[in-house]
């Protein structure tokens, strides 16, 4: 089979598995977005949306991604400890503050884990990134769930031989490859594409989310105008770029320095399956409850507006012109015989309304259940488990920590493929030097376990200056600290740090063992976190 033919059949087989998984996630976009779709609702003259669900699932990335994680880069050979140091600058103050393509860093993590709980599985790109800007480095890139073709009968992307991810591109970029060596066939494939139009643009409806359907504009573009597609396959010991609009491959080669023996990219679960490559998701589960709440709302209101101007019966024989029937207030209707017996308002059970609230409280509490959270608004009586107390109160908080954890720790597993990935793309591929601008004292809690690094700094200038030589050719791990990302707990890390301080004013000998490891603590900076909301962020400073 030529690599054409495997491509597009790997292609053909990942597009028929994932046909009715569009449909779902079209559903779940829905809820997402506010858009009202169910069968009851769409009826209904009262178009109201609950966004429960929605809700939850964005309090809790903000929770689990509250802030940038923190970690360690440690190198596998312990003789390059200090090469490890250096790593872990050049991650803090060159990688993190520049990997902003799309979207700055922890901005993409909250999108990865929002859209994760959404579809159940969220993917993202781990490349080499080369700007106009002057930022060369590692970066990462969100791929759109509907550009992503797993293979098709594996579990997950470490099950996975290969996967093909779709881009679009313009015309720019395919005119700009010819000026790296990797690539064939440009010139090609850049004549055929100038004589045809973009292909996003005459994408049918599947491919595209109903978000992205109203927004997009289904007319043809301009010869040599829009976006065309390009196929990427990803195996362990190969990569592949196929233009199908000009049926070429632009590329064809082993995978580049620090990106061999395993796929490029990454993904985030919400909840993994072992039937499932693309897994499960809180809309999944909770989108039923998500119908009701609506459902309920909209019937409610409908109901109310009949309550309150009721269907009115009129005994035609009496009226002596229909046309002179209008609603309104003083309105005059020209009526014959006996006036009482002329209209009436038909009378109604309210009883169907009288249960909204019974039904509303029990839909709120189910979704609450699925997230382990509560607002307090849902009666004991209505769900014995929505006590009130600052007993029942901690173990709902404690049910909600337990939920979060889970969610917290597939994004901790993310974030450390990542930054692994990341350094050791910078071990493999820098071809210059790195300059970091430090302050003294950092240098100088640095030089007093690594003397060597004080030959790199530049004291008038302030810069580090870390060449390839140091941190090139050594083979690293990550190693996340776990809780980073989550919001921080005040109270709780106040707490820390005054017992923190306590231990080394009444045990002077951690102060000599500290000071023996060429450590030393900064008690001013210690006090001063201890009056503001800076926590033990950022720890290594104290």
């Amino acid at each position: 089979m030529t690599l054409k033919d495997q491509i597009l059949t790997r292609y053909k087989a990942a597009d028929e598995f994932l046909e009715p998984k569009r449909v779902l996630w079209t559903e779940y976009e829905n809820l997402f977005h506010n858009t009202l779709s169910d069968d009851i609702t769409v009826t209904t003259k009262s178009q109201v949306f609950d966004p429960k669900l929605s809700t939850y699932v964005l309090e809790r990335s903000y929770r689990v991604m509250a802030q940038l994680m923190q970690g360690k880069v440690k190198a596998i050979s312990k003789n390059d400890e200090a090469a490890s140091e250096l790593m872990n600058m050049i991650l803090e103050k060159y990688v993190l503050p520049n990997a902003n393509a799309q979207f700055d860093f922890l901005t993409k993590t909250r999108l990865i884990d929002t859209y994760s709980n959404i579809y159940g599985n969220f993917f993202a790109m781990v490349d080499w990134d080369v700007r106009p800007d002057g930022y060369i480095g590692p970066d990462i890139w969100l791929i759109n769930i509907r550009d992503v073709f797993p293979q098709v009968g594996a579990m997950s992307l470490e099950d996975s031989e290969y996967v093909i991810v779709r881009s679009w591109r313009p015309l720019s970029y395919f005119e700009n490859l010819s000026k790296r060596d990797s690539f064939k066939n440009v010139s090609k494939v850049v004549d055929v594409l100038k004589n045809r139009s973009g292909d996003k643009e005459s994408r049918d409806a599947k491919q595209m989310s109903d978000r992205e359907t109203t927004q997009t504009s289904q007319t043809a573009s301009a010869k040599g105008k829009g976006y065309y597609e390009v196929l990427s396959m990803f195996e362990k010991d190969r990569w592949s770029d196929y233009v199908p609009s000009a049926k070429e491959f632009i590329r064809d080669t082993e995978p580049p320095e620090g990106q061999g023996g395993e796929l490029p990219v990454v993904n985030k679960f919400s909840i993994p399956l072992i039937d499932d490559f693309m897994a499960m998701g809180d809309f999944e589960r909770g989108k039923s409850m998500q119908y009701l709440l609506n459902s309920s709302w909209n019937l409610y209101l409908d109901a109310v507006k009949i309550s309150i101007f009721p269907p009115v019966l009129l005994n035609k024989d009496n009226v002596a012109s229909m046309s002179s029937i209008k609603y309104g207030p003083a309105a005059k209707w020209l009526v014959r015989n006996q006036i009482n017996n002329v209209a009436q308002t038909l009378q109604l059970s309210p009883q169907g309304v009288q249960t909204f609230n019974n039904v509303y409280q029990l839909a709120n509490s189910s979704i609450q259940h699925q997230f382990g959270t509560s607002d307090t608004s849902i009666a004991q009586g209505e769900d014995i488990t929505q006590g009130k107390t600052p007993q029942a109160l901690k173990m709902q908080q404690s049910r909600q920590n337990a939920r979060d954890m889970t969610d917290r720790f597939y994004m901790e597993q993310f974030l450390t493929k990542v930054m692994r990935k990341f350094v050791n793309l910078l071990s493999k591929k820098q071809s210059k030097a790195i300059q970091l601008r430090l302050f003294k004292d950092e240098i100088e809690t640095l030089s007093n376990q690594y003397p060597e690094i004080q030959d790199m700094y530049d004291e008038k200038t302030g810069k580090l200056t870390i060449d390839k030589k140091t941190t090139g050719s050594i083979l690293y791990d990550y190693e996340l600290v776990p809780g980073s990302t989550y919001a921080i707990d005040e109270q709780e890390q106040q707490k820390n740090l005054g017992m923190f301080l306590q231990v080394l004013t009444q045990s002077p000998t951690i102060l000599q063992m500290l000071d023996k490891e060429g450590k030393r603590v900064n008690f001013s900076e210690l006090l001063t976190r201890m009056g503001n909301k800076a926590g033990i962020q950022g720890w290594d400073k104290i």
